[in-house]
């Protein structure tokens, strides 16, 4: 992907229980380290809705709209790096987030994960009809072809690891070295 812009973001994709979450915050863990300007959303909490009868807009663009607006505040506080999470089930599910974002440079990241470990990890946190929806997404999952790269996040692999691997892929460390200590940090 060539960067046209100065402003850059990472959007982590995969099924219920591929660990968009987990990541999102490993990888915040790690732009803090390093004392750059960045900003973590799990789109989910941004189309959190249930609307009203007859209501004229859908779930895609409630989400565009947020994003864009919540893109708007992080660009006046400096941040120029943005790292998002959310299950991308469709191709406009991608163009509403490339919408809301028109200047930046977006890398999508799927989390694959063996079916096995998803299903076990659904098992888990989920039941009734959650868990056999969140099941059903699993082969859907699998079939979409959304991303530039896709990540293995099965349950062998450490977070931090796949962290700096995203990270890595999606050329945010050019110039970085992402083991060193921040600049700020005391020594």
């Amino acid at each position: 992907m060539s960067r046209r812009s100065r402003f850059r973001a990472i959007l982590l994709s995969g099924p219920v229980g591929s660990g968009k979450t987990r990541l999102l915050l490993e990888i915040g863990a790690v732009l803090e380290g390093l004392a750059e300007p960045y900003a973590l959303v799990d789109l989910d909490w941004l189309a959190w809705l249930h609307t009203a009868p007859g209501a004229t807009v859908t779930v895609q663009e409630v989400l565009a709209e947020n994003l864009r607006a919540v893109w708007a505040t992080f660009r006046k506080a400096g941040v120029e790096r943005l790292v998002l999470a959310r299950f991308l089930a469709r191709r406009e599910h991608l163009d509403a987030v490339g919408q809301a974002l028109p200047e930046v440079d977006l890398f999508v990241v799927r989390l694959a994960v063996p079916r096995q470990v998803l299903q076990e990890r659904l098992r888990r946190r989920d039941s009734g009809h959650e868990l056999d929806e969140h099941l059903a997404l699993i082969t859907q999952a699998e079939t979409l072809d959304l991303e530039d790269a896709v990540i293995d996040n099965g349950d062998e692999r450490r977070p931090a690891v796949v962290a700096l691997e995203i990270l890595t892929l999606a050329g945010w460390f050019a110039g970085i070295d992402p083991l060193r200590q921040s600049p700020t940090a005391s020594t």
